[in-house]
């Protein structure tokens, strides 16, 4: 294979390569309702395995071993608003073998004209909390603490039209320092990818001459490398500001 074979088969790898890439790019900015959520159970209080029998813990006037509280945050994602008629079936955070021990404690919503509610029900045989609103823009939602005794299992179950489920993801944000190199990666990536490996691609067809003889690959070339290096200029402080939830659910013990 010739140096112009490899001229070639370089740039339609890197056309392809550019290609997919704004595709997925354009997937993502596509309209849609993203309810997403995610938790995290805390021990707040109990009786170990030596504990005297004649000790005994209560809450409320109620015997309990064990005390945990659950916080759970849910928020919209997505581009599009959820409506409360988009919602056929109500949003249930259940409590598998458990006992709420209290009505669930709003602790932070992104505003109040979404009029987030969550109240204990019984749903499947279960202790659950049912939430209700108004409306979710992009990144409304709210935190919910939960006081219960130990569960086997904590879902979260809905039907809201235009959207699959009610995604999990995972557990709240991590460290400043995971943040960092998360951050830095993800622009080391970026620059590589997108702005340094057309750059050097346009600069080497432009040196050799090949672009005169093939001028859509220098026309190629600049678009992609402007397209790719706005987009980062436009996304330059979510890059540097990467959070997993909104800033609105920041809040402390």
């Amino acid at each position: 294979m010739n140096v112009m074979d490899w001229r070639f088969v370089v740039t339609i790898i890197s056309t392809i390569v550019f290609g997919v890439a704004t595709i997925v790019l354009a997937l993502k900015l596509v309209k849609k309702r993203q309810p997403v959520w995610a938790y995290e159970t805390t021990k707040i209080i109990g009786l170990g395995s030596n504990a005297p029998p004649e000790l005994k813990l209560t809450f409320n006037e109620q015997p309990v071993s064990d005390v945990y509280r659950t916080r759970v945050i849910l928020f919209n994602k997505g581009n599009e608003p959820i409506l409360n008629d988009n919602v056929t079936e109500s949003i249930i955070i259940q409590f598998k073998g458990a006992e709420i021990l209290r009505q669930p404690d709003i602790r932070a919503r992104s505003k109040e004209a979404i009029k987030l509610s969550a109240k204990q029900v019984v749903k499947g045989g279960h202790n659950s909390v049912e939430v209700n609103f108004l409306y979710l823009d992009h990144d409304d939602g709210a935190v919910v603490d939960v006081l219960h005794t130990a569960s086997e299992e904590v879902t979260c179950t809905a039907n809201i039209i235009g959207t699959q489920q009610i995604k999990n993801i995972g557990d709240f944000e991590p460290r400043p320092l995971q943040h960092r190199r998360r951050r830095l990666i993800a622009l080391l990536l970026y620059l590589i990818i997108f702005v340094v490996g057309p750059a050097a691609l346009f600069f080497y067809y432009l040196l050799t001459g090949y672009s005169r003889e093939q001028p859509m690959t220098l026309v190629i070339l600049i678009v992609f490398m402007l397209f790719w290096t706005a987009k980062l200029i436009v996304d330059f402080r979510r890059y540097f500001h990467y959070r997993k939830f909104p800033r609105w659910s920041s809040i402390g013990d």
